[in-house]
């Protein structure tokens, strides 16, 4: 048997020669999908949606599976509530913080960032339900946009692996996320 560290050490290098999902197919997304499935099989964190020490923090992104584009437009980046101003996305990630439920995704781009800002509770030991609220975008004007959620479907997201710096999550449409954790927040860190 595999052992952990091994596990995610291969798992972060094959995403890596995807470029985050960008560059994703054939034979890495399979090797993808076996190394995920082996660590959600051993996840040392019995509750994961409810393990606040472990999922608070800034996580990057290092593989998705949800069809992401390095070159977007702010529209595709907004649940379309910015323009279709095309951008080149050069990094993802994401911040947790389970005492206030933030649950926002932060898109790098070249002239400047997408977030998008969110609140999610635990709904199982497993699984979180997601709510987001609005967007604030910096540079090529700008702007903090209400999310209409009328438009979109209830949203969850469930922690499948989860440890010290490694969490794998299934979102609602099946899509497979692999994130690093890259920095721990403070337990009293709040939105800027």
């Amino acid at each position: 048997m595999t052992d952990v560290a091994t596990l995610k050490s291969e798992l972060a290098a094959i995403a890596a020669t995807t470029d985050v999902g960008f560059e994703a197919g054939g034979e890495a997304v399979e090797t993808i999908k076996r190394l995920a499935a082996a660590l959600e099989a051993v996840n040392p964190t019995p509750e994961p949606a409810r393990a606040d020490d472990r999922m608070r923090g800034r996580w990057r992104l290092l593989y998705s599976s949800f069809g992401l584009q390095r070159d977007a437009t702010l529209a595709r980046l907004s649940f379309n509530a910015l323009p279709k101003t095309p951008v080149h996305v050069t990094d993802l990630w994401q911040e947790v913080d389970p005492v206030t439920g933030l649950y926002d995704n932060v898109v790098d781009h070249a002239e400047g960032s997408v977030v998008t800002l969110g609140r999610y509770a635990p709904a199982s030991a497993q699984r979180l339900d997601v709510l987001f609220t609005e967007i604030v975008a910096t540079g090529l004007g700008a702007a903090r946009v209400p999310i209409d959620n009328s438009k979109i479907p209830p949203l969850h997201s469930d922690v499948t692996y989860l440890d010290d710096d490694f969490r794998l999550n299934r979102g609602s449409f099946g899509n497979l996320y692999v994130l690093k954790l890259i920095e721990r927040i403070p337990a009293t860190w709040s939105r800027g």
